[in-house]
């Protein structure tokens, strides 16, 4: 749960559904509007700092 909290809002939702709920990202673009492709690069941004914080990145 620490590194959801470390996400920040809105990030933490997206890798909880992609990661754990394995929602494709697709739906996750259909269910909140968001143009085809962005998920793709939200996640990106999501998942460098979930590696910052596991100090895996500097």
């Amino acid at each position: 749960m620490a590194a959801l909290s470390a996400l920040g809002p809105g990030l933490d939702d997206l890798v909880f559904g992609v990661c754990i709920r394995e929602y494709s990202l697709d739906s996750i673009e259909r269910a909140r509007n968001w143009p085809r492709r962005s998920a793709k690069v939200v996640l990106k941004l999501a998942l460098q700092r979930l590696a910052q914080h596991y100090g895996l990145q500097d």
